[in-house]
């Protein structure tokens, strides 16, 4: 589409890569009361935005993260899925049928859909410090294959590991750090 200037109002959409952060957003829990930011707060983030339909392999995938929650709560990560309003959140992702220690985010406006630049075609997994900075980004189309695509447990849980660990800008490993290490630091 061109507008009367003759430039092009269609931008290419910019889908979030890792090295950036996370935008500044909070989202209401859904079948819980208050507020979570995705992108800054106590703890890391693993962050699943599903296919807004009623696609089975992304609430398979939350099976996904809830076998990984409590690795990732050992490395002060919160795993969160943030989901549509509507059917997607009612059907897909029952808010009483996620996995313990899975936080489940309503973005009922889709701003944070469209803020991270993925389409309605796209499901994707974004992992970040707890800053917001981006470490890892995968996206999967609607005909995609999930399971090989994005994120094993394992894999969330190991750059989980890494992320609490190295800790570039406080450089202080974090209390998850401290306890589960044999070299006594005091």
């Amino acid at each position: 589409m061109t507008s009367a200037m003759g430039t092009s109002t269609n931008r290419p959409r910019h889908t979030i890569a890792v090295g950036e952060s996370l935008p500044a957003m909070s989202f209401p829990r859904v079948g819980a009361s208050g507020t979570v930011s995705w992108s800054q707060g106590p703890m890391a983030s693993v962050v699943f935005v599903p296919h807004p339909d009623r696609c089975r392999e992304c609430a398979e995938y939350v099976a996904r993260l809830g076998a990984a929650a409590e690795g990732l709560r050992d490395w002060a990560t919160r795993p969160m899925v943030v989901v549509g309003g509507g059917d997607a959140t009612e059907t897909v992702l029952d808010p009483a049928a996620a996995p313990p220690g899975v936080l489940v985010l309503a973005d009922r406006d889709g701003a944070g859909r469209s803020r991270l630049g993925i389409g309605d075609d796209e499901a994707v997994v974004v992992q970040a410090d707890r800053w917001g900075a981006v470490y890892a980004v995968e996206t999967v189309g609607r005909a995609g294959d999930h399971e090989a695509v994005l994120p094993t447990a394992d894999d969330l849980v190991g750059l989980a590991k890494f992320i609490d660990i190295q800790c570039p800008e406080c450089g202080i490993p974090s209390k998850e750090w401290l306890g589960s290490s044999p070299f006594p630091l005091g």
